[in-house]
């Protein structure tokens, strides 16, 4: 499968371009069922959970992306499911961030 480079946002080589990162770690990865190299210039975003509570704020930890590289409607989805169930009193909720931004 060809893939354009990408910066990885998340992990072990975080901020590092895929292509530059070990053989087998681009093919474990990219055997994962939650992750979708992107392969277009298509918009994708990234579920992002926002924090309330002062214990992880007080951290450093604002936010979390808990899903990467979705379509808009992939991510509409996750984003709804977890601002309808898991909501917690650490967390404030759930949005969409476009990856775009993120570089």
């Amino acid at each position: 499968m060809e893939t354009t480079n990408f910066t990885l946002k998340f992990g072990k080589y975080k901020g590092q371009n895929f292509q530059s990162t070990p053989q087998s770690y681009q093919s474990w990865l990219m055997s994962q069922g939650w992750f979708k190299a992107p392969t277009t210039n298509e918009a994708r975003y990234d579920v992002v959970r926002k924090f309330v509570s002062d214990y992880v704020i007080g951290m450093g930890i604002s936010y979390e992306r808990i899903m990467y590289n979705l379509t808009w409607d992939e991510a509409e989805q996750y984003k709804q499911e977890m601002n309808l169930y898991h909501l917690d009193d650490c967390t404030e909720y759930y949005y969409i961030e476009s990856t775009q931004n993120n570089s």
